[in-house]
């Protein structure tokens, strides 16, 4: 059991005689935006993944291999775009792992 008064923190042995286990301070961030996530990372490239196989492929081996929360392929653009979502900036190592399957693959500018 623990309750909170004046920014300190005390710890309870039990309920029924409230016994001070420790006091500590406990600092609480002034606002809750240093407590949101950091936004995600959104790479958009151009590939030469032609057929619908070949994208399933690359974007299931860039989730395994953990590089990317998200990725698409559209095969209808002329530039056969893919399209990946990841919690770090790591588009190079996104860059180098579809490199190594054997595909054409060029990060496109914002």
């Amino acid at each position: 059991m623990f309750f909170i008064q004046n920014r300190t923190i005390f710890v309870a042995i039990n309920t029924a005689s409230m016994y001070l286990l420790a006091k500590r301070p406990v600092v609480f961030p002034k606002s809750s935006a240093s407590l949101s996530p950091t936004p995600p990372k959104i790479g958009v490239f151009k590939t030469n993944i032609g057929k619908r196989q070949e994208a399933n492929r690359v974007c299931n081996q860039l989730k395994t291999d953990g590089l990317v929360t998200r990725a698409t392929v559209d095969l209808s653009d002329c530039d056969h775009i893919l399209r990946t979502v990841s919690n770090k900036n790591n588009l190079l190592e996104i860059i180098l792992a579809v490199q190594c399957m054997g595909f054409f693959i060029e990060e496109l500018p914002d």
